[in-house]
C-alpha cells in the first residue's frame, strides 16, 4: 500500500485488520489537499477504523488516531472488575 500522498497533499489510511478485508470498499484511503481536511476527515472516521494515519508526500506519519486507544482503554477496565483478580496483577494488553 502506498502511503506517500501525491505532491503538496495528505493522505488518510484507515485500517482495521479484520473487517476492511471483507467491505467491498476495503480500508479508507482519500488524499486530501490540506491537513486540517485530512484531520476532518480522519476524526470523522476515527470510530469505525483500529487505525488512521495521516501521510504527507515524503510517506512520513504527521498524525494517528483511531478506536483502538478506547478498545484497550474499556478491556484495562474490564480487567480491572473481573472477581479474584489480584491488586498487583496487572492487565495482559
Amino acid at each position: 500500500m502506498e502511503v506517500r500522498a501525491p505532491k503538496g497533499q495528505y493522505r488518510v489510511i484507515g485500517l482495521d485488520p479484520v473487517d476492511t478485508l471483507t467491505w467491498a470498499s476495503g480500508p479508507l484511503w482519500k488524499d486530501c489537499e490540506t491537513f486540517d481536511e485530512a484531520l476532518d476527515l480522519a476524526a470523522s472516521n476515527d470510530e469505525l477504523y483500529l487505525r488512521i494515519y495521516i501521510y504527507n508526500d515524503n510517506g512520513e506519519i504527521l498524525h494517528e488516531a483511531g478506536c483502538y486507544r478506547e478498545q484497550l482503554k474499556r478491556i484495562d477496565e474490564l480487567e480491572e472488575q473481573r472477581p479474584g483478580r489480584a491488586q498487583d496483577e496487572r492487565p495482559k494488553t
